[in-house]
């Protein structure tokens, strides 16, 4: 085989391996999104779903104050830490309903 037939040969397998693993990825998100689209029947899921809220705005509340100056930083977490306590108080409300 000559050195050109094996490149080529060497780089569309490649490029199909590359392929498949970037519809796998794709296919979860799909998934993930399907499973997304099921709306929260029970207490359980309610709550499980707000407490995954509220952790993320958490996340999201600390990364916008990380970009703050130091001055206000500080503010902002405690103001970011409030938010995070009021939302878990209500995702715990759920369970008590």
């Amino acid at each position: 085989m000559s050195i050109k037939l094996t490149h080529v040969l060497v780089s569309s397998l490649l490029t199909v391996a590359a392929s498949a693993a970037l519809a796998q990825p794709v296919a979860m998100e799909e998934r993930l999104l399907a499973r997304g689209a099921v709306a929260d029947v029970t207490p359980r899921q309610l709550y499980t779903t707000a407490i995954k809220e509220a952790n993320g705005g958490y996340k999201l509340y600390l990364a916008e104050c990380a970009t703050m100056a130091a001055a206000e930083r500080a503010s902002c977490r405690n103001e970011a830490r409030a938010v995070y306590n009021r939302e878990m108080a209500a995702a715990r409300a759920i369970l008590r309903k």
